[in-house]
């Protein structure tokens, strides 16, 4: 058995390389050694070495194997080439011996060059033989080559381990528990953000190599360019400047090789007969040439019958030819780090050779590799600073490695996905808890579909990465025969001084948001417009891009949103838009200390950040958020302030008179299913055939109970703040969901939770969500003429709205009571029907109705009103006291304005026909068909709205102070939601 390492260790010379060139150890080499040494006598995991460009990594390989006492070692070349040259130095130790480090007396260990890959254990076995096997990751990897027994191999060392894949490190580490990893590397920092894994014990600064020698200078000669806009004239030039060069130096005495770099295959191949043309004996080496045939051009080049290479990236880092000392650069690398190890590859001192020479066209070097060029510039400090600023960066992802282990992996194809290779869009979801969130019960789905196939959790589980993978078939097709492979990155962070919870997601989804906050913890709530909105406290120099305003009249069929932009988008906001509107979001940017930043905020409780981030830089971002919400920094005031802000609900106000669907519910009308007893199939219906009700707020409690009813169905739910999800179903009787996509359902108290409604409060405030509007401060104490009409209701039963239309016992009894007289809906339609012009009348008294009644009159002039009567049957004889009246009623006209539409009243009124329903709505007089060509062909200019408020308990002329302002209050917001006329009719 091969055991040549641990019989020769003893023999190494670690004598200091001290004024003969090529004699002994560079400093730099011995103090790798030593590294790597103190950190596997207390370390088990990877040692990375870091070492200059052209230093002298392959001296490394071959001592640590003696240093160390292996008994057989592993040496992963990223290249063929690489493979074949460093297992030509390791099978003669040959730069140990020209540096004297050995003496000739030792003998060679057994080294095999592994090309192809082991057929079976047998064939791995053989290699037991060896003591130093030197292959590619192609060859060798136990993911691609498996049945190597475990301990065949002691010390595994990657060189230029920059280059290897991710999945090259896990499929060794993960195969070779207990042998010792050694990356060698010119940085330790990959160009795909991934760090290399293991702990950098060592990094020789390529000042310091300079300053002993280690290289010589590079010079720089600029290919002369007169066209700029010409490829052709270009490549010309760098060709012509390069072979003078080479022609220079050989005549110099120099064995001088010319390697030439190119940005793709086709050019490569391309400039070889611009070459050619000019006397030089040129071939190109890419990756399609043949093992075959690159060793041959090896072989030409060392015997002089090649004078140089063309090349794309082959013959990479690490490549040891000294002869290459003219370099043509006609594709220059785009970033600062290659450009350093190309420069690093002909600057190696050779006793041999002269000095290198790299020519381009200044017309072709971008930004980064230029500085490179200018005189008097320090290379080596240039090559420092580039290095130091990788290893911070390094060092910052390796600290979110350590923060965010993995907890669990569903699939073991996402074990290589890293944080490092996330980077989201700097945007989160914000949540209130009442209680701190466990992200550690993240479910194996999230939402309906995204399975969870990996999460990372911190050991103090305030900051959880969940990935996901959906695997639906896209929208468009007819079946799942076509499948969409989608990932998904949700990024969670909980602050417990500030009981914030933050969700940055690539799939911004509301229920999904919900339902995720759901699993990790029972009590939460979104914040409002007031919390989210101070992102930008501290900000100087504040601009807005994009602002929004939102109608304060919460449904109404004006304008509903307004969205300013512009460079300056605050300048276009009046004192009109004051009155009218309050802040929706904000999207703009402010400057603090020297540092400017686009920040914005939006009343869903949403904040965002035009950038994108990796993994440490959102966390990053986040907490200083989290300090701007919770501190006191005040706003740098603007224009956009002249529109008030909704403030944050902090009690619910004790009487809330009326309520309504979200916008969004209106408009999109989803379906609900029911049903009673968790068993049985379900009834069907719209969510407005249904209609929120009987409130009854508990303030010192923080919640409001109300009803979702329909007929003779009622599901009490609750609102809270601060005590849990912001909607909940009260009881368990009816089982009630709302389709929030196709076929895809949701309990009614999470599409709640992501729709609030909007409740109105006797004090004429409301809220939406956490979000309130304060009353207005305009207090009126009387009406005015037209805010009141009144009609003779004689004969009429005020205080009994309604008779039900059936034969049951109670409405048998009500009618005998009522011995003769009209209700008042009756009394109401006698009316209504002697109203001059009168067009139709339709009769929509139920759950989720627009009106009561609705009347169609049409004028000589041709002008069209249509009005929406609301009935309350009155609390007693008529009074100006009547406010538990009042209250219901005016609701009832706040909620109707959705309605002061032509297509949504008609949409309405012919849903409301369908015979689906139990009692449908009718027409009392005239039909829908010959309404829907009256309105249809009525110019809009020639159509108007009335929304009235019918209540005979009210005494027009002994209103006091405050029955008034609240029947203004109803008066004036049916208005602003779009009717031309509101009034109430009363008795006299």
């Amino acid at each position: 058995m091969a055991n040549f390492f641990v019989q020769h260790g003893g023999a190494l010379n670690l004598a200091k390389q001290v004024s003969t060139p090529n004699r002994g150890f560079r400093i730099g080499q011995l103090g790798a050694m030593h590294a790597v040494l103190a950190h596997e006598s207390v370390h088990d995991d990877p040692a990375i070495v870091c070492l200059p460009t052209g230093y002298g990594k392959t001296s490394l390989m071959m001592a640590l194997p003696l240093l160390l006492a292996a008994e057989r070692v592993l040496v992963v070349e990223p290249s063929n080439a690489l493979r074949r040259q460093v297992s030509s130095h390791f099978r003669e130790l040959s730069t140990l011996r020209r540096i004297g480090a050995i003496s000739d007396d030792v003998p060679n260990p057994e080294v095999l060059r592994l090309e192809g890959r082991p057929a079976d254990r047998g064939a791995w076995e053989a290699l037991a033989e060896q003591d130093v096997v030197v292959t590619t990751a192609a060859s060798a990897s136990p993911a691609l080559a498996p049945g190597a027994r475990e301990d065949l191999f002691d010390l595994i060392i990657f060189d230029e381990a920059h280059h290897a894949p991710a999945d090259t490190w896990a499929a060794f580490l993960g195969h070779y528990k207990k042998a010792r990893f050694v990356f060698l590397t010119a940085t330790p920092f990959r160009r795909d953000g991934r760090v290399i894994p293991g702990k950098l014990v060592y990094r020789y600064p390529v000042t310091r190599a300079v300053e002993e020698g280690a290289f010589q200078p590079v010079a720089f000669r600029a290919a002369p360019v007169l066209n700029p806009l010409n490829d052709d004239e270009i490549d010309r030039s760098i060709a012509m400047t390069a072979v003078a060069q080479l022609d220079a130096d050989r005549d110099a005495g120099k064995d001088h090789r010319l390697f030439v770099r190119a940005g793709s295959i086709k050019s490569a191949r391309e400039l070889v007969s611009i070459y050619r043309n000019l006397g030089v004996q040129i071939e190109a080496v890419d990756s399609k040439v043949s093992k075959r045939t690159q060793d041959d051009c090896e072989r030409r080049l060392i015997s002089g019958e090649l004078r140089g290479i063309v090349c794309v990236d082959m013959f990479g880092e690490g490549y040891d030819f000294p002869k290459f000392k003219v370099a043509a650069l006609h594709s220059p690398h785009r970033s600062l780090v290659p450009t350093i190890q190309f420069i690093g590859r002909f600057a190696r001192v050779d006793e041999s050779t002269g000095n290198a020479t790299l020519i381009a066209p200044l017309v072709r070097v971008l930004e980064a590799p230029s500085l490179l060029l200018k005189d008097g510039v320090d290379l080596a400090s240039m090559i420092d600073e580039a290095a130091r600023r990788e290893l911070v960066g390094n060092a910052e992802s390796q600290a979110v490695l350590d923060r965010l282990p993995v907890s669990r992996i569903a699939e073991s194809d996402y074990e290589l996905v890293s944080p490092l290779a996330l980077e989201l869009y700097a945007h989160v979801r914000v949540f209130m808890c009442a209680e701190t969130p466990d992200f550690s019960k993240i479910g194996d789905t999230i939402g309906k579909d995204l399975r969870a196939v990996k999460q990372w959790l911190s050991t103090d589980g305030a900051v959880s990465l969940v990935l996901t993978v959906d695997e639906n078939p896209p929208n468009w097709a007819t079946s799942d025969v076509l499948v969409n492979v989608r990932h998904d990155a949700f990024l969670l962070i909980y602050f417990p001084e500030s009981r914030l919870c933050y969700i940055g997601s690539t799939r911004r989804t509301e229920k999904i948001y919900q339902r995720l906050m759901g699993e990790v913890c029972a009590s939460f709530r979104l914040l409002s417009y007031e919390e989210t909105s101070r992102a930008r406290a501290g900000l100087e120099a504040v601009r807005f891009y994009n602002v929004g305003l939102k109608n304060s009249t919460f449904n109404s069929q004006s304008e509903t949103y307004r969205m300013l932009t512009g460079p300056a988008a605050e300048r276009a906001v009046t004192a009109g838009d004051g009155r009218a509107y309050v802040q929706g979001h904000f999207f703009g940017s402010g400057v603090l200390g020297n540092t400017k930043e686009t920040i914005g905020a939006s009343s869903s409780s949403k904040i965002w950040s035009n950038q994108a981030l990796t993994v440490s830089e959102f966390i990053s971002w986040v907490g200083q958020l989290n300090a701007r919400l919770v501190g006191t920094a005040p706003f740098a005031q603007t224009q956009f302030d002249i529109v008030k802000a909704a403030t944050t609900l902090r009690q619910i106000p004790d009487v809330v008179i009326a309520a309504t669907w979200a916008k969004g519910g209106f408009k999109t009308n989803p379906r609900i299913r029911y049903r009673t007893g968790g068993a049985g199939p379900f009834d069907y219906s719209r969510l407005t055939d249904w209609e929120l009700c009987e409130f009854a707020p508990e303030p010192a409690n923080g919640f409001l109970d109300f009803n979702v009813s329909q007929d003779q169905i009622s599901v009490q739910m609750r609102f809270s703040i601060g005590q849990g999800r912001l909607v909940t179903q009260r009881n368990g009787v009816v089982e009630i969901e709302v389709e929030s996509a196709t076929d895809s359902w949701m309990h009614l108290s999470e599409w709640l939770a992501e729709h609030p409604p909007v409740f109105y409060a006797a004090n004429k405030s409301s809220f939406e969500g956490m979000n309130q509007m304060s009353a207005p401060s305009l207090q009126i104490t009387t009406l005015s003429p037209g805010d009141a009409e009144f009609i003779d209701w004689s004969g009429c039963a005020i205080d009994v709205e309604f008779v039900p239309s059936n034969d049951s016992p109670a409405s048998i009894e009500l009618r005998r009571r009522l011995a003769g007289k009209a209700t008042v809906q009756e009394h109401l339609e006698r009316y209504l029907l002697q109203t001059s012009g009168l067009f139709a009348l339709f009769y929509d008294h139920r759950s989720g109705e627009a009106a009561d009644y609705i009347a169609a009159t049409a004028s000589p002039q041709g002008e069209i009103e249509i009005a929406l009567y609301h009935c309350k049957g009155a609390g007693g004889a008529p009074s100006g006291r009547r406010v538990g009246d009042i209250y219901e009623v005016a609701g009832q006209l706040v909620k109707s304005v959705y309605y002061c539409d032509v297509p949504t009243l008609l949409g309405h009124m012919e849903d409301r026909m369908h015979a689906r329903h139990r009692t449908p709505s009718s027409f009392v007089s005239g039909d829908l068909d010959s309404l829907k060509q009256l309105l249809q062909s009525s110019p809009s200019t020639k159509l108007s709205f009335a929304v009235v408020g019918v209540q005979p308990g009210v005494s027009r002329h002994r209103v006091d102070a405050h029955l008034a302002d609240l029947m203004v209050f109803g008066v004036d917001y049916a208005k602003r939601g779009g009717a031309a006329r509101a009034y109430w009719l009363v008795s006299e």
